[in-house]
């Protein structure tokens, strides 16, 4: 599974800080550290600083990528912000997200003609969130001919995202997005799928135990990334697990080897 770091986002107390302060040592850390755990991409979000989103991604790209070998998440819904991260950036980045927007995408989209970013497409456009997995498939269809018209961009760069609601607000809200998952992969074989895993606990308790339950879920379903904690006790045990439960290729001598090292651990 492709794993996405989420921590580096101004909407956590302790990064804002860091930003607004441009603490580098706190910055600088929290990424190696996510990179260490095992992530292939580290999310990068300021948006909760408004006015200063733009200046804060320009520089946090320019001092992160100095210390870490995996690529950015550029995370934005505001072009000039997403540009100002683009524009610093050495790698190639991964920009989240294109929407069915129209104001935004158009904007957006002359974007990744001009850096060719990967891209993840989300499932949402001037309505909102698309109320049932047939509604995503318009939505994602739409945004995907729009993209491979207007840009080079090709299919193994891009990422459908379905949009994950929380259940304390939605309780169907896991089983509509596997259903969603289940289309998507039948109507675009071969473009992967994508989480943002947290949303699915917002406002509940026992988030960690939420969490890792549906990512076991995800799996099960062929859902290839997903943006997560990647610290988290037993993250990466619940991965290991649910691909080896999956026969997805390679899990099986991962786990038999992660199994042996962790020996001690079992009860």
């Amino acid at each position: 599974m492709i794993v996405i770091g989420e921590l580096l986002n101004a909407s956590r107390q302790r990064v804002q800080e860091a930003f607004l302060k441009k603490d580098e040592e706190f910055i600088i850390d929290l990424a190696i550290q996510q990179e260490k755990a095992g992530c292939s991409y580290l999310n990068l979000n300021a948006a909760s600083l408004v006015d200063k989103e733009a200046e804060t991604l320009s520089w946090a790209v320019s001092i992160i990528q100095q210390k870490i070998s995996i690529p950015l998440a550029i995370d934005s819904s505001n072009p000039q912000a997403l540009e100002a991260g683009f524009k610093v950036n050495e790698r190639r980045a991964l920009l989240n997200s294109l929407t069915g927007k129209k104001e935004e995408s158009a904007e957006i989209i002359s974007l990744i003609r001009e850096y060719n970013p990967e891209v993840i497409v989300s499932c949402l456009d001037d309505h909102g969130l698309a109320e049932s997995p047939e509604k995503a498939v318009k939505i994602a269809d739409r945004v995907l001919n729009n993209l491979f018209q207007q840009t080079s961009i090709q299919k193994d760069d891009i990422f459908i995202d379905p949009v994950v609601r929380p259940l304390s607000v939605v309780p169907e809200a896991a089983k509509i997005y596997l259903e969603t998952v289940m289309l998507l992969k039948r109507e675009f074989p071969g473009i992967k799928l994508i989480a943002a895993l947290a949303n699915i606990s917002f406002g509940l308790p026992k988030r960690k135990l939420v969490n890792h339950a549906f990512l076991s879920s995800l799996i099960g379903h062929g859902v290839t990334a997903v943006i997560a904690d990647p610290l988290q006790p037993y993250f990466w045990s619940v991965v290991l697990v649910g691909e080896f439960i999956g026969n997805i290729p390679g899990a099986n001598n991962r786990f038999m080897k992660w199994a042996e090292e962790n020996k001690k651990d079992e009860q």
